[in-house]
């Protein structure tokens, strides 16, 4: 009785939301990552590590999902809270438990492959699986790729989280693998598309390799938040108005803008 108490109380279900996130996040970058490494007689290519991290974002949604909306980024976190869908204190524990994830995940796969490719990557350019801007980029160039590259995705998941798009969210991890696979490789040879701070975070840290870094936390968070307030305040309906231009008539549409499979005690509903 005790046990199932405390599995139902609010600490177990911050527990259970950091844990996911945290897991995800590792997720992502420890098999992203990975697809990144050269060596073991393989030659990774721009295309190859594109498909890769989407196939990754895929797997990691299917898993998450249903506990925590698998988020895995920081910056949509942001825009999540923004959009209406997380607290401010929900956002910040889902934050925390990304970069969390995305330095162990990314040390996880370290600590299983050998040192050498390591060395290797950063005699030969700005480290493995760090992002920086390519060398004929301005600071402002490269900049601006990362905002509407992050942008594009933030859109894609105001309009996942939309009800009004409710019934069109069955393939949705597929989506999001083409998603992330098709920015990837458009912004990969630009900036690196990184789109996550946390993403470049952690092998910057790990590498010691910091050029440029600013960028990869200012773009994607200028990128997040202009998307996600013009989404909630130009492209968002009430819900009466929803139902009659996107809903059948014998259906109902929610008021509650929630990620999904996310329980409403963990969300903010819209004002």
């Amino acid at each position: 009785m005790e046990s199932k108490k405390f599995r139902d109380s609010q600490l177990w279900r911050m527990f259970t939301l950091f844990l996911a996130e945290f897991l995800g996040t590792g997720v992502l970058l420890f098999g992203g990552c990975m697809a990144g490494l050269d060596g073991f007689g393989n030659v990774t290519t721009n295309v190859s590590r594109g498909i890769t991290f989407g196939m990754v974002v895929m797997m990691a949604f299917i898993i998450f999902s249903p506990t925590s909306g698998a988020i895995i980024n920081p910056v949509v976190s942001l825009a999540a809270y923004i959009y209406g869908t997380l607290s401010f204190p929900l956002m910040l524990l889902y934050v925390v438990a990304q970069f969390a994830g995305a330095l162990c995940g990314y040390g996880l796969l370290r600590a299983v492959t050998p040192g050498q490719y390591y060395r290797q990557a950063l005699d030969h350019g700005d480290g493995h699986c760090v992002t920086a801007p390519h060398e004929s980029l301005s600071s402002g160039e490269a900049l601006a790729v990362e905002i509407l590259l992050t942008g594009i995705l933030v859109w894609t998941n105001c309009g996942v989280w939309d009800p009004r798009n409710k019934r069109n969210s069955d393939s949705v991890p597929i989506k999001f693998a083409f998603l992330i696979g098709g920015l990837s490789i458009a912004g990969g040879p630009i900036t690196g598309a990184s789109m996550n701070p946390a993403r470049t975070l952690a092998p910057a840290i790990w590498n010691h390799s910091y050029e440029g870094l600013w960028l990869y936390f200012a773009g994607p968070t200028v990128g997040a938040v202009l998307m996600a307030t013009i989404y909630r305040y130009i492209f968002w309906q009430d819900c009466k108005d929803a139902a009659q231009i996107a809903a059948p008539a014998d259906s109902q549409c929610s008021c509650h803008r929630t990620l999904p499979k996310l329980e409403s005690s963990a969300s903010k509903t819209v004002p």
